[in-house]
């Protein structure tokens, strides 16, 4: 008898093959799922729950074999489970991730075979609730945003479980936002305390310019030194932006952009008057700075190196910027 209490006779397939079946049919989804996303292409993902049935409650698998990336979830639902493997490589590592501040909706857990554990708590960005005097108030419970998270990897992997969480705004939408980026274990990598801090030669200053995140001519309008982070924040007037990742500087007055940069603070970064070629790369959202010669000594090794046919991407824009006042437009 089925649980409907009604007798629908014997089944076509006996129990031991009817399990067979549904294990090499559950093993067959797996391992497509597994190929369809197992991909060095893949380095970002988006989604929202509000395309997903709600009667489906199947944890979304996504597997990232990139050095660093991007995951949006919007009107986060039931679950998602992100693996780090690094790409062609059984070696361990760190998977290192962080939130934006305005994230909400989502508990993030590490994941291993044991257990998971709660690493950051992600409720809701307000909260409602009544004060003594029946006045409605909303509180923020978010814990571990905007903070740099790091988890070791095992056997060449490691496993972040995302978790929806249970309290729900209904017409408010919710959002979480995540970079990630995979760094070698310390005990892998040599001593690199100083290696942020020393000037760039020709060489690294032009394939800076060929190749970092972000490359723009600015000066510095304020440096704040953090002890608690270890970081410059140095804040920039920026007349000109040759490349730029993800947006990452706002358009201002006066045809200007404006943005903050960071730098470590045992670099030992002070404002300087003048402008500068501002060259780095975007890790966890943030814009670290790299390579920042003045803006005459960057124009000096860019018309030196295309002069002698030993640039390594076209360098023309630093020389004749500043030239015409068309090019001083962004």
């Amino acid at each position: 008898m089925n649980l409907h209490g009604r007798d629908t006779g014997p089944s076509p397939f006996p129990p031991v093959v009817l399990i067979c079946l549904i294990l090499t049919l559950l093993t067959s989804f797996l391992s497509d799922v597994v190929e369809g996303n197992y991909s060095n292409g893949l380095c970002d993902w988006s989604g929202s729950g509000l395309t997903e049935d709600p009667n489906n409650r199947l944890v979304r698998q996504l597997y990232f074999q990139c050095p660093r990336g991007h995951v949006t979830w919007s009107f986060p639902t039931s679950a998602i489970r992100i693996t780090f493997k690094k790409s062609n490589s059984d070696r361990n590592f760190l998977a290192c991730f962080k939130t934006s501040a305005s994230s909400s909706g989502v508990n993030i857990y590490r994941e291993t075979q044991q257990s998971l554990k709660l690493l950051v708590v992600l409720e809701s960005l307000e909260k409602p609730g009544m004060l003594n005097d029946g006045k409605e108030h909303r509180t923020v419970v978010n814990t571990g945003a905007s903070e740099i998270h790091c988890i070791s990897s095992e056997n060449g992997k490691a496993t972040l479980f995302l978790e929806a969480s249970s309290y729900n705004l209904g017409i408010v939408k919710q959002v979480m936002d995540l970079n990630y980026i995979l760094e070698p274990l310390p005990s892998d990598q040599p001593e690199k305390k100083w290696e942020d801090c020393k000037p760039c030669n020709d060489t690294e200053i032009m394939r800076s310019f060929c190749s970092s995140d972000f490359a723009v001519k600015s000066s510095m309008r304020d440096v704040m030194h953090d002890s608690i982070s270890q970081e410059a924040y140095i804040d920039l007037s920026i007349s000109h932006v040759f490349r730029q990742r993800d947006h990452i500087f706002t358009p201002a007055s006066h045809s200007r952009y404006s943005g903050v940069v960071v730098k470590p603070l045992r670099c030992g970064v002070q404002w300087g008057e003048g402008h500068f070629l501002m060259m780095g790369s975007l890790v966890l959202g943030e814009a670290h700075l790299g390579c920042s010669p003045r803006y005459s000594q960057a124009r000096r090794i860019a018309m030196d190196l295309t002069e002698r046919g030993l640039n390594e991407c076209d360098m023309d824009e630093i020389i004749h910027l500043g030239q015409d006042k068309r090019h001083t437009r962004l």
